[in-house]
Parts: C-alpha cells; sequence; structure tokens
C-alpha cells in the first residue's frame, strides 16, 4: 500500500500563500499613511491544472501541470481619502485575520496528517 502525500504538498502550497499573502497584507497596513498608496493582495489563479495551452498537433509537446498561479492584485476599490491613499484600516485588518484563520487550519491539518503517519509507521504506538 501507497502513502498519498499529495495532501501534505497542497496545504504545505496554501501555508506558503498565506504566509506571503500575510506579508502584503501588512505592508499595507504599514502604509496606512502613505500618501497616494493603493493597497495590494494577493489571489490564486489557478487549481494545478494546466496553463490552459492545448496540443492542436502531434508534434506539439503537452504543457504540464503548475501549481497555484499567484498573482498581486491592485486592491485600491475603496474610497481615497484627500491624500489619495486608498487603505482602509478595518477592512486591512479584517483580511489580515481571515488570512491568519486560513494558515492557522492548514497548519493544523499538516499537523494531523503527519501525526497520522507517524503512527502508522510506528506500527500504531
Amino acid at each position: 500500500m501507497g502513502i498519498d502525500l499529495g495532501s501534505v504538498d497542497t496545504l504545505q502550497a496554501a501555508m506558503t500563500f498565506h504566509r506571503e499573502r500575510h506579508t502584503v497584507l501588512a505592508g499595507n497596513v504599514a502604509n496606512l499613511d502613505t500618501p497616494g498608496f493603493r493597497p495590494k493582495d494577493l489571489v490564486r489563479t489557478g487549481t494545478g491544472a494546466s496553463t490552459g495551452l492545448a496540443a492542436t498537433s502531434d508534434g506539439h509537446l503537452a504543457t504540464a501541470a503548475t501549481g497555484d498561479l499567484v498573482t498581486a492584485v491592485d486592491d485600491g476599490g475603496t474610497t481615497q481619502g484627500p491624500d489619495g491613499n486608498a487603505v482602509s484600516l478595518e477592512r486591512e485588518l479584517a483580511k489580515i485575520d481571515a488570512n491568519r484563520t486560513r494558515y492557522a487550519t492548514s497548519s493544523e491539518l499538516v499537523s494531523r496528517r503527519l501525526a497520522l503517519l507517524r503512527y502508522a509507521a510506528g506500527d500504531g504506538t
């Protein structure tokens, strides 16, 4: 019987994304008083599928599956202040808290998956 570690890899990718997103969101809060600053955010735009390129001829190479594609987006959809800054402290803190919860959930799932594997490898001890 083989051991599938794909779920651990997926959760590890999710943790990496949430760690990087936290850095971006914290940068938005740090620039709360910077005139003209537009908040940024990270968005996952893929699910591990191929890039969408089709092999239309037998001589074409198949595209390999990619991981989640992460893109930075301008998140300045809120109203701007008199100095042109579009950061809303409440909105950014809410996104940070939601991101923290998702990271903690992914971390807990990885810990439980690895504990289960440790249990199985130790013959149930």
